[in-house]
């Protein structure tokens, strides 16, 4: 190995933590306590992991190929545990469809400002969105496993006071403010009230609602700002609808198809979630190549896209032929994806380019 070369960097790190992710949408459709257990333990090891990449990012300096894998992981590792928990009927299909059309739609709107060279703003929510997301899975699965044990109030009364006692702990030390904290705490407290005045149940709708309407904030308002700057300008194409109609149709059309299917781990459940995570994966690609104008023409992104959601749609309208156009609509995304990702293999292994890095 090069002198000064570090033996593991934050992509390897990145990579490492995308491998064990299909246990845990494996462990949830087993639905038994011991998968349970298994995929909050492989869960808080991945969640773990993202500091860990973050830390050696900062360390080592950042790259094009690391702003595109961390948050590839990211929705990737929601992508597979809110299918499954609405295809179980764990969680509402309505309440995760919202959050992946916003997933969505942001990053289609992302793809439409960098091929302007205009600066889409991001605010702390943003940021509060990835981490209240990931907390919120291990929190349902906490409650899935413990309902109404004592240890369940033991875990909701340290999630309300230790970043309180973290808070003060920085601030005595560093006399720095950490508002995450805050947030936490609240996020937590809330829960907590919930728990106790109406029971586990209505605890998970409120941890979904929050996590819906965190991801909302943090998206809602520059979704219709950018929007309305876009029409402003008078130049709306092609590219740009045809993205922002894929990004509306993929998400919902998957989960009205897992809110229909039955509540039971079947081979049209793994093709719904291979097209819901080969499509949030290439997102990111596509941001960086419309930054540096190489971004797919709408006849090429549209026949990938509008074809998966044709397929998705026909699989709906002809349940005999239901499994058959899933399998395609999978395939089709997949095998499309892994284009994009080949065409625009430059942008992101090529060590002279450098991009800002992707929220």
């Amino acid at each position: 190995m090069p002198p000064g070369r570090p033996w593991i960097t934050a992509n390897m790190v990145t990579v490492a933590r995308l491998i064990p992710m299909p246990v845990l949408a494996w462990a949830l459709y087993q639905q038994n306590t011991t998968a349970l257990w298994i995929c909050l333990v492989v869960g808080t090891l991945v969640g773990c992991t993202d500091f860990v990449d973050g830390y050696l990012a900062r360390k080592q300096g950042p790259t094009v190929l690391g702003g595109l894998l961390d948050p590839m992981a990211d929705k990737i590792f929601v992508a597979l545990v809110y299918a499954p928990f609405a295809d179980i009927g764990f969680a509402p299909a309505w309440a995760c469809a919202l959050i992946f059309v916003r997933e969505f739609a942001v990053t289609a709107l992302r793809s439409s400002y960098e091929r302007r060279a205009l600066t889409m703003k991001t605010s702390y929510l943003a940021k509060v969105k990835t981490w209240t997301q990931m907390q919120a899975l291990a929190m349902l699965v906490l409650l899935a496993l413990l309902k109404d044990d004592l240890s369940m109030r033991v875990i909701l009364w340290i999630g309300v006071i230790a970043p309180l006692v973290a808070l003060a702990g920085l601030w005595l030390i560093k006399k720095r403010f950490w508002p995450g904290a805050v947030v936490m705490s609240a996020m937590v407290g809330g829960l907590l009230a919930t728990y106790e005045a109406a029971g586990y149940e209505w605890a998970a709708y409120y941890i979904l609602i929050t996590v819906v309407v965190v991801t909302w904030l943090s998206g809602g308002d520059y979704l219709m700002a950018s929007w309305r700057s876009l029409r402003g300008r008078g130049d709306i194409d092609r590219f740009d609808l045809v993205r922002m109609v894929a990004a509306l149709a993929i998400p919902v059309l998957v989960f009205i198809a897992l809110e229909l299917s039955p509540r039971v781990v079947s081979p049209s459940s793994w093709a719904l979630l291979a097209v819901l995570a080969a499509e949030l994966s290439v997102g990111g690609l596509d941001n960086l190549l419309a930054h540096h104008k190489a971004a797919s023409r709408a006849l090429v992104w549209g026949a990938r896209t509008l074809t998966v959601a044709l397929l998705l749609l026909l699989a709906l309208l002809l349940p005999a032929w239901g499994t058959s156009l899933f399998y395609a609509a999978a395939v089709v995304s997949l095998v499309g994806v892994a284009g994009e990702f080949w065409r625009g293999r430059h942008y992101y292994l090529d060590s002279k380019l450098r991009h800002a890095p992707l929220v």
